[in-house]
């Protein structure tokens, strides 16, 4: 009867959602609320991220430039700059690639990656740029980019944290309750929650960066293409969906962007092995380090759901931070020296049918190393305001650490509604 009344106990902590058993996200922290809630977030303008840097708010820079124009000291900045921006509607890739298309820079660099569906405001250092003006603008669509001149050098950067303000518009009272009995659940232990590698790691409308990588990783150079120029997804856009069926007919990369990365390996007739080759190495890295989070998260899965059956929830908490504070992220050189973080390496690499050396891929003249993670975060001044209907949340949270992971905890509901 006992190990009846762990199982059941375990039940209450495990996600029923489809795409974070997919990314490999089976458990939450704390037992579930199975209630339905009822809430919008509208993204981007309610869901705003803005880095901390040294100790200064790239938010609070930004309203500074942009009441003053940005630095004037433009001429000055012959080899280094660094930009304070506000982004909307396209990753911080998209957004390097942008501003060195209109400045003519040859390096571009973001402290971190943020959301796309955001309003994110982060530095830029860009680095041997044609021109560098005191401010730049650009509209495309729902994208926008808006970036002024704080520095004519690289920061030093000594410490880097996200600062978060997201509005959830709650349509019942029951879902208020819920949300509010939730965080203060979260109070009690220290607004302590597990350390997952988040959905933007994977793509939350089509979840297959993992996916892509592990091909990689079994040499499936066939596979490899496959996974990124078809693999349709529902929640993908109609035109997303039509362009990859159309890409089982005929193998063609015509209707891709011909900025993507789809139009270098769609295309017919092309030695697989050849085309990967062509791909820029860092490109590849990024698939299998998405295939290392997804091997994370199962680990710390499967870690969370032996300790919450066999110890509970109070005593979990304290195990994990004291015992477990930091995870393999497998890769070619990982080496484990605890029994239960060994024993469930090796049966999740089981069940994948792969081996550590894998990840060193000579075809490709590609190695990935592997590393460790921190299993546990602490929200840190995590606040919250009620206004009529709404809910306002704000919290920081390290560098490297997901605030859909928040979200993902406190709603206990389907994460398409939320990223």
């Amino acid at each position: 009867m006992e190990g009846i009344g762990r199982l059941s106990r375990s039940l209450d902590f495990l996600s029923h959602s489809l795409l974070d058993i997919a990314i490999g996200m089976y458990v939450y922290t704390y037992p579930a609320n199975r209630d339905s809630l009822d809430f919008v977030l509208n993204r981007p303008s309610d869901f705003i991220v803005s880095e901390i840097v040294n100790g200064l708010n790239t938010e609070e820079l930004y309203g500074y430039l942009e009441t003053v124009g940005g630095s004037n000291t433009e001429d000055g900045c012959y080899r280094d700059a660094t930009y304070i921006v506000k982004k909307i509607g396209l990753s911080s890739i998209e957004l390097c690639n942008t501003i060195k298309k209109v400045l003519g820079c040859r390096h571009c660099a973001v402290l971190g990656l943020k959301d796309a569906n955001s309003v994110a405001y982060q530095l830029v250092l860009v680095r041997n740029c044609r021109t560098v003006d005191s401010n730049l603008h650009f509209r495309k669509g729902s994208r926008t980019v808006d970036a002024y001149l704080w520095l004519c050098n690289r920061i030093s950067v000594i410490d880097i944290e996200n600062s978060f303000k997201i509005r959830l518009n709650l349509l019942s009272q029951n879902s208020m309750n819920l949300v509010k009995e939730k965080i203060e659940t979260m109070k009690k232990y220290g607004y302590t929650i597990l350390n997952f590698f988040g959905y933007q790691r994977f793509g939350s409308r089509r979840p297959t960066t993992h996916i892509v990588g592990k091909k990689l990783i079994c040499r499936d150079w066939e596979g490899f293409i496959e996974a990124v120029c078809g693999y349709p997804f529902p929640m993908e856009s109609r035109e997303a969906i039509i362009d990859r069926l159309h890409w089982y007919e005929n193998r063609s990369s015509a209707a891709y962007p011909s900025s993507s990365i789809e139009s270098r390996i769609c295309s017919k007739n092309i030695d697989d092995l050849r085309t990967l080759k062509a791909i820029p190495k860092k490109m590849l890295q990024l698939y299998v380090n998405a295939y290392q989070s997804y091997l994370f998260n199962t680990i710390l899965s499967r870690i969370w759901i032996e300790i919450v059956e066999k110890y509970g929830l109070d005593n979990g908490i304290e195990i994990i931070k004291r015992d477990l504070p930091y995870l393999p992220i497998p890769g070619s050189s990982t080496t484990v020296s605890r029994d239960i973080v060994k024993r469930i390496l090796d049966e999740i690499l089981d069940t994948e049918d792969i081996k550590l050396s894998d990840f060193c891929i000579e075809e490709l003249n590609l190695c990935i190393h592997g590393d460790y993670r921190r299993s546990y975060l602490v929200i840190e001044d995590l606040s919250y305001s009620v206004s009529d209907s709404s809910i306002k949340i704000t919290f920081t949270l390290e560098s490297g650490s997901y605030a859909t992971i928040v979200l993902r905890e406190i709603l206990n509901t389907d994460p398409i509604l939320y990223t």
